[in-house]
C-alpha cells in the first residue's frame, strides 16, 4: 500500500479547493475551464505514478473493463467521420478516460491518513456554506459569478449553478457527491442526523432550477434511512422534519415573490405531458437509429444525423445517456462502459454494508440517476473522485479493525 504523500497528496489537495482555482482559472481568462487542465495534469502525473509505484500497483477488477473502454474509445471514435475540432479538444476527448482510470488506480492504492480526511471535511462545510450563500445571491442576481451572459428574461427556467464554473454539471457531479459524503461522514461520526448542514446543503439543489440536481438531493438524503441503526420512530422524525423544511423554505420564497406556479409550468413540468417531454422522444429515436449501429455504434457522441432529428422533434440529442451512449459506441462499448460503473457500485456497496458508511455509495448512485435524464460519460468531476477516497479509507479501517481484532482474538485463544 502506498502512503499519502508527494504527487498523489498534491493533486487531491488541489482538488479539494476546485471551485475557487475554477473562478481563478476563468479570472486570469485562460482556454476551456479548470476540470480539462486537471484531466491533463491527472494524466502527465498519472504515469509518473506508475511508473514510480508499479511494482506495489495492484489493479482493482472494476477498473479492467475501464482499461478496456479507454482503449476501445478513441479508436472507435477515430474510424468514425468526427467533426472539426481543435487538436487540444480531440485530445482531451482520447485522455479523459485514461485520466479517470489513472486517478482510480491512485486512490485505490493509497492508503489515506484521518488528517487528510478531517482537513476535507471541513473544507467541505465551508463549500457547502458558501455554496447555498451563493445561491441565495444567484436567486437575485442570476449574473453573480457567472463567466457568460445570462437571460434575465425568464428567472424560471435559468439554472442557478452557484459556486461552480463549469455550470450545473459541476454542481450535479461534483456538489451533489461531495454533499452526500459529507452527510454520510457526519452521521457515521456522531450517528445523529446533521440536520444543519442537510438543511444549508439543500438550498443549493432547490435553488438550481435543475430537475436531476434536485431529484439527486432527494436521492442522497435516503442514505439516513437505511442505515442498520438508525430506528423506524427516528426514520419517522426525520422524514416530518425533512419534508416540513422543505415546505416553510418554499413558502419564505414565495414571500420573497417567487411564483411557483410559473415554476410549475415553464420549468417543472414545462412540456405539459410525458409523451412531449425529450425523454420520452428519446425512446423514439433510440429505436430508430440503434438498429444502425448495435454492434459498435456510430463512432460519436450526437452525430450530426442523430442531432438533426432530435431538432425537428424539438430537443437537441438523445437525453438519456444510457440509450445515446448504445447509439454512439454500441452494444461492446456500452458493456465494457455499464460494466465498470456495476462493479464500481458493487464495491461502494460492499464498503457500506461492512462499515454502515453509506455516504460514497449514494454519491455514485446520484451520478448513475442523473444519465436517465443527461449524456455525461465521465466521472472525472472532483466530488465523485472524493467519494471513491472516502470509500477507500473506510474500507481499509475496516480491514485494519478487523486485523486487530483477530490478533486479539489469537492472543486470547493462546493463553
Amino acid at each position: 500500500m502506498i502512503k499519502f504523500k508527494g504527487i498523489t497528496a498534491f493533486i487531491l489537495y488541489s482538488m479539494l479547493f476546485f471551485p475557487l482555482l475554477g473562478h481563478i482559472y476563468l479570472g486570469l481568462n485562460f482556454p476551456k475551464s479548470i476540470s480539462v487542465i486537471f484531466v491533463f495534469v491527472v494524466f502527465i502525473l498519472g504515469l509518473n505514478f506508475i511508473i514510480q509505484h508499479n511494482v506495489y500497483i495492484r489493479i482493482p477488477n472494476f477498473l479492467i473493463p475501464l482499461a478496456l473502454y479507454m482503449i476501445y474509445i478513441p479508436i472507435r471514435s477515430h474510424l468514425a467521420v468526427l467533426p472539426d475540432r481543435h487538436i487540444y479538444s480531440q485530445v482531451y476527448y482520447d485522455i479523459v478516460q485514461v485520466s479517470t482510470f489513472f486517478i482510480l488506480l491512485m486512490v485505490y492504492n493509497t492508503k489515506f491518513n484521518k488528517k487528510f480526511i478531517d482537513i476535507s471535511i471541513k473544507v467541505f462545510k465551508i463549500t457547502i456554506i458558501v455554496a447555498a450563500i451563493v445561491s441565495f445571491v444567484q436567486f437575485f442576481d442570476p449574473g453573480f459569478l457567472k463567466y457568460r451572459e445570462v437571460e434575465f428574461d425568464n428567472i424560471y427556467i435559468l439554472r442557478r449553478s452557484s459556486i461552480f464554473t463549469y455550470e450545473h454539471i459541476g454542481l450535479g457531479f461534483s456538489y451533489i457527491p461531495l454533499l452526500s459524503v459529507t452527510i454520510g461522514y457526519l452521521f457515521y461520526t456522531n450517528f445523529k442526523i446533521p440536520l444543519f448542514y442537510l438543511i444549508v446543503g439543500g438550498i443549493s439543489p432547490i435553488l438550481s432550477n435543475t430537475r436531476f440536481i434536485m431529484v439527486g438531493f432527494i436521492l442522497l438524503t435516503m442514505q439516513l434511512l437505511i442505515v442498520k441503526k438508525n430506528r423506524i420512530i427516528k426514520n419517522a422524525k426525520f422524514i416530518i422534519t425533512f419534508i416540513s423544511l422543505i415546505i416553510i423554505f418554499f413558502y419564505l420564497l414565495s414571500n420573497l415573490g417567487y411564483d411557483f406556479d410559473k415554476w410549475y409550468n415553464k420549468r417543472l413540468l414545462a412540456e405539459g405531458s410525458l409523451k412531449k417531454t425529450s425523454r420520452y422522444m428519446a425512446i423514439e429515436r433510440f429505436l430508430v437509429y440503434f438498429p444502425q449501429y448495435w454492434i459498435f455504434g456510430n463512432g460519436e457522441y450526437n452525430s450530426e444525423e442523430v442531432k438533426s432529428a432530435s431538432v425537428k422533434a424539438g430537443s437537441s440529442q438523445i437525453h438519456v445517456g444510457y440509450l445515446a451512449h448504445l447509439v454512439s459506441y454500441g452494444v461492446i462499448g456500452t458493456f465494457l462502459l455499464f460494466s465498470f460503473w456495476a462493479l464500481l457500485l458493487k464495491r461502494l456497496y460492499k464498503t457500506a454494508k461492512l462499515t454502515n458508511y453509506w455516504g460514497s455509495f449514494f454519491a455514485f448512485l446520484t451520478y448513475l440517476w442523473a444519465q436517465a435524464t443527461l449524456v455525461h460519460y465521465s466521472i472525472f468531476f472532483y466530488g465523485l473522485i472524493f467519494a471513491f477516497i472516502f470509500d477507500k479509507y473506510f474500507y481499509d479501517k475496516y480491514l485494519l479493525n478487523k486485523k486487530s481484532q483477530e490478533m486479539s482474538l489469537s492472543q486470547i485463544n493462546r493463553t
